[in-house]
């Protein structure tokens, strides 16, 4: 794996955002509410808040059209487990809307559901990107 010490306020963040995208799939929470609580709860961090927020809140302004994409995809929500769907919901948004070059996050993705999944989870994740870069190029 890369090393990513150079990148570690980026990792941190990003990583915090699966679990705040976690957070409001589960509870259906607004963004702005989990914004704050990260913020509060981990000020003494170097986490990039302006990433997380702006990644978050286009999230959830996305969220019909991102689960329309992972719908179209052949993925049944009932089939898919929570922490998954974050994974795909960050790494499509960032595809469409974010910085980020698309092989850079399919390896962002691959990471996080390596480190926050099942240990096959990654396949799904990839095979499931690959599928999503496929039909938009």
């Amino acid at each position: 794996m890369k090393n990513l010490a150079n990148f570690k306020t980026a990792v941190r963040s990003r990583e915090y955002l699966i679990q705040a995208i976690f957070q409001m799939l589960f509870d259906n929470q607004v963004a702005s509410k989990i914004i704050v609580q990260f913020k509060e709860e981990h000020k003494s961090k170097k986490v990039d808040f302006e990433l997380f927020s702006n990644s978050l809140l286009s999230i959830e302004e996305n969220i019909k059209n991102i689960e329309s994409i992972i719908s179209k995809l052949d993925i049944k929500d009932s089939s898919i487990e929570l922490i998954d769907k974050s994974i795909l919901c960050f790494a499509i948004n960032e595809m469409l809307f974010g910085e980020l070059d698309k092989p850079v996050v399919i390896d962002e993705a691959l990471r996080l559901s390596k480190k926050f999944s099942s240990p096959d989870s990654y396949k799904f994740i990839n095979v499931s990107l690959d599928k999503f870069l496929k039909s938009i190029i």
